[in-house]
């Protein structure tokens, strides 16, 4: 458990001195937020403001930028810069590498989340979460979900370009056909349904019902989703964890 921790402490220092890093997980949405609002503030939502529906959406986009970028790509440089050979002659096992990354990443995304919040409460006049003990139970299990999705899809790529291509590439299909950035009710029929295979749509029907409508328990579909992906990806990244390239 020590050891987990400094690792954890370690590595949060170092993402803290990445100015690029800081800037796609912390300010980016913030300027997202800042960009959609211009555009749909004041505007009639099925009876919620434009805060209520986007800035839990982009809480959820955070997430999937947080696990892909600040974790999975992270975790493949180490890997094809020998970092994660060295850890192998440390006692420190696979399971304690990947449970140290998802604590650092865990820390590095509620404060994101926590500065959209107050971003959105000093700019839209954002209320706190209706149900904020079922908001937060829902981010605990979307990250459960995500984190070892995107370890063990960054896990598959042989060197830091790919592992950045298949985040890029999840990222921005979770993006745009997941109901984050425009309404579902816009889209095609057949869109619709593609969204619906996509966990981020899960991620934001459950943070936007409990921080607008009602508890977690109304929402037994996303949960269940959520944690299925939760328990298969957690196996698979165990499994698939590779100390280097070969």
């Amino acid at each position: 458990m020590t050891a987990m921790v400094k690792l954890a402490g370690l590595e949060t220092k170092m993402f803290f001195r990445d100015r690029l890093s800081v800037f796609w997980t912390f300010l980016f949405p913030v300027l997202m937020i800042w960009l959609f609002g211009s555009m749909f503030d004041g505007n009639d939502m099925n009876g919620m403001s434009f805060a209520e529906l986007y800035v839990p959406s982009w809480i959820g986009v955070n997430i999937v930028t947080t696990s892909f970028f600040t974790l999975g790509t992270v975790l493949a440089g180490y890997r094809e810069t020998g970092v994660l050979r060295r850890y192998q002659s440390t006692p420190l096992q696979p399971w304690k590498i990947l449970a140290a990354h998802t604590f650092q990443g865990t820390v590095i995304f509620f404060i994101s989340a926590v500065l959209l919040m107050i971003f959105g409460m000093l700019m839209y006049d954002l209320t706190l979460p209706a149900y904020i003990g079922s908001t937060l139970l829902a981010l605990l299990i979307s990250i459960l979900a995500f984190f070892p999705f995107a370890l063990f899809l960054t896990s598959l790529a042989k060197n830091t370009q790919a592992a950045a291509a298949i985040s890029s590439l999840f990222l921005n299909l979770m993006l745009f056909l997941s109901g984050a950035t425009f309404p579902l009710d816009f889209m095609p029929t057949i869109l619709q349904y593609v969204a619906k295979v996509l966990p981020l749509y899960y991620v934001i029907q459950l943070l936007r019902g409990t921080w607008n409508d009602a508890p977690i328990t109304d929402y037994p579909l996303e949960v269940g989703v959520l944690l299925g992906i939760a328990v298969v990806s957690i196996i698979l990244a165990s499994r698939f964890f590779r100390w280097s390239g070969k």
